[in-house]
């Protein structure tokens, strides 16, 4: 070792150790000041580091068999003064693999430390930002506390976006987006690149007795400079509030050399209540119907109809009454049926627009109500007028996505939908729509992506834990996983009947029709007349064998949606059962005309299941040709839509092929639909369906069930153990 030792001070290895190290410090200390400046970021310095590691043994290896003489590389001499050090052929070589080394680590490092240059945003960046976009932050108040400030607060900036949306030359972020930046401590600049616009109002309320004072400056958010500021002084009064918004919204477009129309004009002068007493219930009925449970919407619908009592004239309360009832009849909501909320909503906003004819946001809430009715050319009507007056109003941009998608067309879909979220990027019913897009379009990782992102943002939105248990169990296979997902619903709106029915179809999954029960009947008991209650109770006596019970259920669910597809399987079995097969085309015909009444039958996304279903009975009446027709047009209709989720075909094609005498293509579909994932009413389907009857004895088919029982039976531990654990509860 001493001999070593003394060998590497001759040969100075000791010497280039130290030089590398002191190098390599002054290196780092440079990179380390010099990156910041040059907008590199602090993650590229590890490649220094890597290569200053990697070449320290190269650099021991250099100084131990060479040396620099007279400027020239020359061998370490090996302490023999007559040995030659000139370099031979192998020291070349040993050299060429130094350097090339030296280059591809150079080569390698530079790329990595190219991918890490540019800063990340902190929030989406659009490629252009359009110099007339403005955000208009929550409006801060000096009467922390006091309730009645903080809804007016509340209520003039909410306003004050409302104006500035009339204008057409303007783009005005939601309100949605901008409430997440109320207290915030992020900078403006920050602020705007995250929402996509150039200029930030900010605002301060202050109310002392009968007098209010309002604050407000423009920002240019780039250079974070103030372009316009203003306060004003006024007696509490509703005709003041609304006369210092309208003063804010010109002195606004002033600074942005906004044109104003007159028709805009005379928007901007409109008051919408001189009231303040209904004013104040219309903002608290507002504030909670956002929430979206039916507690919230039900105590929402109080407030509007106490600022409708105030003021009968006030044309925003009749269309919040309206949308708290349109909503309340949303999908999985049944605080009411689609019929009922149709009736109560549609008369007030006829009266919103004899009040207001040029009011966008009763023609967006109109549309919707047509759309309910089926009418989707007089929804798409209503939601272009609305358009046209409210420019800026994401919702009916998001609705008219909603309608497309109805339609079928979801690249249109999608355009209106992305529409919406530039207007409204945090927007969580945007965001929502745009994850149902996704979810029907088969795209379930992002739409699974993006429901997260909804409940993390939003954690009492039942609607995503809905659909994350959906995904999970109509799509993954996992109806075990499911049941976590669907009891966050629950917890969400405990007054929902649909959300308290949708884990007993798991449960029925899993065979265990006891657990079943528990929310069926709990259900029920909330609910006896709603369209997820009754499904439930339905599948729950098919799956027990009380036939009575089951076509109850049937009749019930046809009366609350005459066009429900398995509750007309259901009572075409017990009539084929029964051969009484002119009874059940009977019934057929009078709900869709359209497979039955025309020469060729028109079969689209909305009935090919059943197409499939009608193409039996139509067998059994010796009708081939027309069942043949059926099946046929089944098979197209299914073309361009998912295997699985919410809106797949699961095994409709399995169906038509085993009605068409393919056993081969179906036991063949079959086969793909259970590796993919399908698990949904497997049991119903597979041991129930009169239309998979000629491959029901294949040993594939039987092969396959039992895969199916003896996944479900370790997902029925598993749920077993989740509920001694205390995470899953009945």
């Amino acid at each position: 070792m001493k001999a070593f030792i003394a060998e590497c001070r001759r040969r100075r290895v000791f010497r280039l150790a130290g030089l590398y190290i002191v190098g390599c410090w002054v290196i780092l200390q440079v990179v380390d000041l010099a990156f910041e400046n040059w907008g590199v970021s602090e993650r590229a310095i590890r490649y220094i580091w890597i290569a200053a590691i990697v070449g320290f043994p190269v650099a021991l290896f250099f100084g131990w068999r060479f040396d620099i003489v007279g400027g020239r590389i020359q061998r370490t001499a090996e302490g023999v003064a007559s040995t030659n050090l000139s370099l031979h052929v192998v020291d070349y070589l040993i050299l060429t693999a130094l350097v090339t080394v030296v280059i591809a680590a150079a080569y390698g490092i530079g790329s990595e430390v190219s991918l890490v240059t540019e800063v990340e945003p902190e929030g989406p960046v659009a490629e252009y930002t359009d110099p007339r976009s403005i955000a208009v932050l929550p409006f801060s108040i000096d009467n922390q506390g006091d309730d009645n400030s903080e809804f007016l607060a509340s209520g003039i900036q909410d306003e004050l976006l409302t104006r500035l949306s009339l204008i057409q030359s303007l783009k005005v972020t939601s309100r949605t987006s901008v409430e997440r930046y109320r207290d915030t401590t992020a900078s403006i600049p920050t602020i705007a690149r995250e929402l996509g616009v150039a200029k930030i109002v900010e605002g301060r309320v202050q109310r002392a007795g009968d007098q209010i004072r309002v604050n407000i400056q423009l920002i240019n958010a780039e250079e974070d400079k103030h372009l316009w500021a203003d306060t004003f002084d006024r007696q509490f009064t509703a005709g003041n509030v609304f006369d210092i918004q309208t003063e804010i919204v010109e002195a606004i477009a002033q600074q942005l050399e906004a044109n104003i129309t007159p028709a805009e004009t005379q928007q901007l002068a409109a008051m919408p209540t001189n009231n303040l007493s209904a004013y104040s219930e219309y903002l608290k009925g507002k504030n909670l119907a956002q929430t979206e449970s039916i507690e919230s919407l039900t105590e929402a619908t109080t407030h509007f109809r106490k600022a409708i009592e105030s003021d009968p004239g006030f044309a925003l309360a009749h269309v919040g009454l309206a949308d708290a009832y349109l909503t309340l009849s949303a999908n999985f909501q049944a605080g009411m049926v689609a019929e009922e909320s149709t009736a109560l909503a549609e008369p007030l906003l006829m009266r919103a627009l004899d009040i207001e004819p040029d009011l966008g946001e009763a023609y967006a809430s109109l549309g919707l109500v047509r759309q309910l009715q089926n009418n989707a050319e007089a929804a798409e009507r209503a939601y272009r007028r609305a358009m046209t007056l409210r420019p800026n109003y994401a919702r009916v941009f998001r609705l008219m996505g909603r309608l497309e998608l109805d339609w079928g067309d979801t690249q249109e879909a999608y355009e209106w939908l992305q529409k919406a979220l530039e207007l409204d990027p945090y927007s969580i019913p945007v965001n929502f729509d745009i994850a149902r897009y996704h979810d029907r379009s088969g795209d379930f990782e992002s739409a699974l992506t993006r429901y997260r992102q909804i409940v993390e943002f939003a954690p009492n939105h039942a609607f995503a834990y809905v659909y994350i248990a959906a995904i999970h169990y109509l799509v993954f296979g996992q109806v075990d996983e499911s049941l976590i997902w669907y009891q966050e619903a629950v917890e969400s709106d405990v007054l929902s009947p649909s959300l308290a029915a949708a884990q007993g179809i798991a449960y029925l999954e899993l065979g265990d029709p006891d657990s079943a029960r528990v929310f069926v009947d709990r259900a029920l008991e909330m609910s006896s007349t709603t369209f997820w209650p009754l499904w439930t109770s339905l599948l729950l006596n098919i799956y027990v064998g009380d036939a009575e019970a089951s076509e109850r259920d049937a009749r019930a669910l046809l009366e609350v949606d005459p066009r429900f597809d398995r509750a007309h399987n259901y009572l075409r079995n017990v009539d084929i059962a029964n051969g009484r097969y002119e009874a059940a085309a009977a019934r057929y015909a009078r709900a869709f005309q359209e497979l039955t009444e025309y020469e060729e039958p028109v079969v689209d996304r909305t009935n090919y299941t059943v197409a499939v279903d009608l193409a039996l009975v139509m067998t059994y009446l010796n009708q081939h040709d027309r069942a043949a027709d059926l099946l046929d047009g089944a098979l197209v209709a299914l073309e361009d839509l998912p295997r699985l989720g919410t809106t797949g075909y699961w095994i409709t094609d399995v169906q038509a092929y085993a009605l068409q005498d393919e056993p081969e293509m179906a036991l063949s579909a079959l086969r793909e639909a259970v590796d993919q994932g399908w698990r949904n009413f497997s049991w119903y389907y597979l041991d129930h369906s009169p239309n998979l009857e000629s491959i029901r004895g294949d040993p594939e088919f039987q092969r396959l069930r039992q895969l199916i029982r003896e996944d479900m039976a370790v997902q029925a531990i598993r749920a077993q153990e989740l509920r001694a654990s205390g995470d899953l509860r009945l």
